[in-house]
């Protein structure tokens, strides 16, 4: 797991050499780090200023964000929106203002449990606004971590046996709230771990990477209830930042509007919104899910199936396959071309038929399969489809038309008039589908089913069931071969891909020193130097038996390119005590000792 900063001292390096080997307590504890899932609640505004009720938000926005890109797995906002929703009301619609409610600290611990959480975040502040024009306004607070397993303030075990719990304190000026946010994050990880590969600077510089201004606008857009508050909250939080960043857009605000514009059914600017995010992007799935809905609308269906299909490989939800399917399915209902319209039809119907495996009680999902069926010509399949459809609802009118037809198409003639009857008796548009199946045999007025809600709590549970799954995996995998694999991908140049497999090597052996090594040589490679030199640190400290001299080296070569000379001298006697003839060793000590760099 990631691991200690040390001195940047001869004499720190000295009691360094001296520490004894590490114990199985601390690798345990590194493992624990590494299990650990934590939810960040809003923080709860005691000043008694409303307007400033949005800092509490953004608290738990960032440090969700900033807590788990840096070794903790966090709780989506989205994720901890639907445990507010359980826990508050989960047997009916949710008032959307429980997610303001500041919890107890026991429902926060049953918020956590709800959200698979087993750290809990919660924090207060205060805002004192601006008393002149030459003062601006002033935020301070605290925060706390629970841990919802034991139900108590997280701390140490001090000598004489007591636990000792920590409040984090935080205060600056408001414009500087993205700053303390980082801080914060900062000395929350390394309560957890205080061996940390990274500097406090270096999150500090993700969580203001979004201008004040455009941060700001965005999250008083995202809290805003009057249609108008909040359209022009996110679009300034849009320009701000493009005038920040020219060429470039605020992705989490275009998420929003593209939300706005879609609840407003002006299409063509939610879609315009949506389109925006890209794959890497966190609501990347959901934007692409309303942009293909958005496009049909605006009877686009060909550009609405091209933003679906990609998701029916990377977001296998039941929602999405409906949706591509159907579209396809209403597309090829029009194309000319053959061979375009087989294309499209095979799409219809795969997609199709693993949602209805996935979710047999679907009925939309059957409906849409028995509707892509019958135009290839596959009646007798339709059928077997559309008798799902109308046991689960024996009145649905396009499903009993439908059933009829697709029955007397295979020959059974006395099932297809009594449903027919009964489609008669229920499908309002019954007489226009009829002239047209009698003289043309097509079934273009009858409606494919889309679903207009994309289901956050679907997609939460797959992503959960795919972290599950990938943590077995790892828990079963050789760290040796993950190591080999990310070789290849440094050599390679897929600097990226070789750090997600050395993350996971460190899971499963915390104290793995090569891959602290290559992590190391991976952020030297980016410029990264103070990231690097902490890994390569962390290296030297669980290379028990001395044997990794390249770590040394390196260290040497950054702290010779700083000019620290004397920092540069102590690794590269280190390096050739470790091995007097090799070359490297032997180059850098030479280098320092003539003051080359």
């Amino acid at each position: 797991m990631l691991r200690r900063l040390f001195a940047a001292t001869l004499a720190a390096l000295a009691a360094l050499a001296a520490l004894p080997p590490p114990t199985q307590a601390r690798a345990a504890a590194a493992a624990q780090v590494a299990s650990d899932t934590v939810i960040v609640l809003p923080f709860e505004n005691t000043s008694g200023q409303r307007e400033f009720n949005w800092v509490g938000e953004s608290f738990a926005d960032s440090l969700a964000e900033l807590l788990g890109g840096h070794g903790l797995r966090s709780v989506s906002n989205d994720a901890r929106e639907l445990a507010y929703q359980q826990v508050y009301c989960p047997n009916r619609a949710c008032d959307p203002r429980v997610l303001t409610i500041v919890p107890s600290r026991a429902t926060a611990i049953k918020i956590a449990r709800e959200a698979g959480a087993s750290l809990v975040v919660l924090g207060t502040y205060e805002v004192s606004p601006a008393q002149d024009d030459k003062a601006v306004a002033q935020v301070r607070g605290s925060a706390r971590v629970i841990r919802v397993n034991e139900g108590r303030l997280s701390g140490k075990v001090m000598a004489d046996g007591r636990w000792a719990t920590h409040e984090f304190f935080f205060g600056d000026a408001l414009v500087n709230l993205q700053t303390v946010q980082g801080k914060l994050a900062y000395q929350i990880l390394y309560e957890q771990d205080d061996k940390l590969p990274f500097s406090q600077n270096a999150i500090v510089e993700q969580a203001t990477k979004v201008p004040v201004k455009a941060f700001e606008s965005y999250v008083k857009g995202t809290l805003a209830d009057d249609p108008e508050k909040k359209s022009a909250y996110l679009q300034n939080a849009m320009r701000d930042f493009e005038r920040a960043n020219p060429g470039s857009v605020f992705k989490q605000a275009a998420f929003e509007l593209g939300h706005l514009y879609f609840a407003q059914k002006d299409y063509k600017r939610a879609a315009e919104n949506f389109s925006m995010l890209q794959k890497r992007d966190p609501h990347y799935a959901e934007a692409a899910f309303y942009a293909a809905l958005s496009y049909w609308q605006a009877g686009e269906t060909q550009t609405a199936l091209d933003a679906l299909l990609p998701l029916t490989a990377d977001t296998p939800l039941t929602s999405i396959y409906n949706n591509a399917g159907a579209i396809a399915a209403q597309v090829a209902r029009t194309e000319k071309d053959t061979a375009k319209r087989d294309n499209l039809l095979k799409q219809a119907t795969n997609v199709l038929s693993r949602a209805a495996e996935s979710a047999p009680e679907d009925m939309m999902v059957h409906y849409n399969y028995a509707y892509a069926l019958m135009i290839s010509g596959k009646f007798a399949e339709a059928v077997e489809q559309l008798r799902t459809v109308v046991k689960l609802n024996p009145r649905d009118p396009e499903g009993l038309f439908l059933f009829a037809k697709a029955l007397e198409k295979t020959g059974q003639t006395e099932a297809a008039k009594t449903n027919d009857d009964e489609a008669r008796r229920y499908y309002q548009n019954y007489a226009k589908a009829q002239v047209e199946w009698q003289e043309r045999q097509t079934i273009s007025l009858v409606p494919v089913r889309l679903r207009g809600d994309f289901n956050r709590a679907d997609l939460i549970a797959a992503v959960n069931d795919e972290e599950d799954k990938k943590n077995a995996l790892i828990a079963g995998a050789n760290p040796q071969d993950l190591l080999a694999k990310a070789r290849e991908m440094y050599v390679a140049g897929r600097d990226d891909e070789a750090l997600m497999e050395l993350r996971d090597v460190v899971r499963i052996e915390p104290m793995n020193a090569e891959a602290y090594l290559m992590t190391g040589r991976i952020y030297q490679r980016r410029g990264a130097l103070d990231v690097a030199v902490n890994q390569l640190k962390t290296s030297i400290f669980w290379d028990i038996d001395r044997k990794l001299i390249d770590a040394h080296i390196l260290l040497g070569r950054i702290f010779l390119e700083r000019g620290d000379r004397t920092q540069a001298m102590a690794y590269a006697q280190t390096a050739m005590q470790i091995d007097p003839n090799n070359q490297e060793a032997i180059a850098l000590q030479r280098q320092v000792q003539v003051g080359i760099k």
